[in-house]
């Protein structure tokens, strides 16, 4: 199954009175309706491109997140017990 993104079309106008740009975002399936329009404040359309930028990233930050799967707990391992040493024993002893 493949993950469709939305495609927002976004239009940058400069604003006569200010000489700033502001930015105007349209509905992805709805080409005309206008979404938002952010306030007259970029210096150059560069600079609103970048703007509208940070706007989705501070968006998608503060997206809720996923819950984490729970993961099986693996049981512990008891510590492994000292072994004793199965050497022969003689009762001669070596000079």
């Amino acid at each position: 199954m493949e993950a469709r993104v939305a495609q927002f079309r976004v239009e940058f106008v400069l604003d006569q009175a200010t000489g700033k740009y502001l930015a105007e975002m349209y509905h992805p399936e709805r080409e005309q309706e206008l979404l938002l329009r952010t306030e007259a404040l970029y210096p150059s359309q560069e600079a609103a491109v970048l703007g509208v930028v940070q706007l989705f990233k501070n968006a998608v930050l503060n997206f809720p997140k996923k819950p984490k799967k729970a993961k099986a707990k693996k049981a512990k391992k008891k510590p492994a017990k000292a072994r004793k040493s199965k050497r022969k024993q003689t009762s001669k002893r070596r000079k």
